[in-house]
């Protein structure tokens, strides 16, 4: 560095000048920024009011390329955004026109909904106003989406694949019951074809101790043939469950087929039913709902004893066990 100083003011004037270059880009890019132009902004079709399990879209607007005018720190704001600004269309409205055509490469009627997006555009002025954004016009007069109805196949669901625990001391009270109790499967004809059933996924619900809804799902691998939906992929299952008690029934023993020239005397002349019953059904169920009964002809095979056998019970219970499972006998001749 000379004595005088002049390499140390030379760089010092350098600096001088590129921060004021600096503040002249800043307060020029303001202005830029600041000022308002016309330019394309592409709004996303979010198409709504179509079940597309049951119809096989094949042509929809999915864009809607839109004239606004905004700043330039609007239009930035717009693109940073994570969420595209959105204009919902619902096609079951009654503001849709529809028309059909004969669809050859399909072999069936093609759908088609249009909707003027004149008034759906306005929808979207409140939205653009929170970026300041000010709608100009629209590119389309109208959404449309072209769509075919998949083929379908019914089934009722099997659902012999859910396993199903109980607290200790309850059960299970009736049948299960299925929501919705017919699952249709929309596809292609060679497709459903090859599916046979529906069931549920291996599904195990333990603990139960009430009477609940469950949700379970299906099983799904029906997938891998090909585009298939099915009009629900869940079901809700009611299962029944009562508190269950053992509970003993003293019940005759009726002689089926006897001689009438023939008494017998059977020891014992009574058995014992052991039954797992409900509690709040003890009060309904007596002996005389039971029927035990042995076979004459036994007799008069030679047998030594009767084989006893359960004829008739309620469907209320569950059969644990018949005490004793045989008898001995007299014959007395009149």
């Amino acid at each position: 560095m000379s004595e005088d100083g002049t390499p140390r003011k030379r760089g010092q004037q350098v600096r001088n000048f590129l921060i004021i270059l600096g503040l002249t880009i800043l307060v020029w890019f303001g202005f830029a920024m600041s000022e308002e132009r016309e330019y394309t902004l592409q709004v996303k079709v979010d198409i709504a009011g179509i079940d597309q399990r049951r119809y096989a879209v094949i042509e929809a607007d999915t864009t809607l390329p839109m004239q606004v005018v905004s700043s330039g720190f609007s239009a930035l704001l717009v693109e940073m955004q994570n969420d595209p600004i959105v204009l919902e269309v619902n096609m079951g409205s009654a503001a849709v026109s529809r028309y059909s055509r004969y669809n050859q490469a399909y072999g069936q009627k093609e759908n088609h909904c249009l909707i003027g997006v004149g008034d759906l555009a306005n929808n979207l002025k409140d939205q653009l106003a929170s970026y300041g954004i000010k709608q100009k016009s629209v590119a389309k007069d109208s959404v449309e989406i072209s769509f075919v109805e998949r083929q379908q196949k019914s089934f009722r669901p099997d659902i012999s694949d859910l396993k199903i625990g109980f607290a200790e001391g309850y059960g299970l009270y009736g049948e299960p019951t299925v929501t919705p109790e017919v699952v249709t499967l929309y596809g292609a004809a060679e497709v459903l074809e090859k599916i046979k059933e529906v069931k549920l996924a291996p599904s195990y619900i333990v603990g139960l101790n009430a009477t609940g809804n469950y949700r379970v799902p299906l099983d799904v691998s029906w997938k891998e043939l090909g585009d298939v939906h099915a009009s629900t992929e869940q079901l809700s299952v009611k299962i029944p469950v009562q508190q269950f008690v053992e509970h003993q029934y003293q019940v005759p023993i009726t002689v089926e087929g006897i001689d009438s020239l023939a008494h017998l005397r059977l020891y014992p002349d009574k058995a014992t039913v052991n039954v797992w019953v409900a509690h709040r059904d003890i009060p309904s169920l007596s002996a005389d709902r039971f029927s035990i009964t042995a076979s004459y002809q036994d007799i008069l095979s030679g047998s030594q004893k009767l084989k006893l056998n359960l004829s008739r019970f309620p469907e209320l219970v569950r059969i644990r066990s018949v005490e004793p499972q045989e008898v001995q006998y007299v014959i007395i001749k009149k």
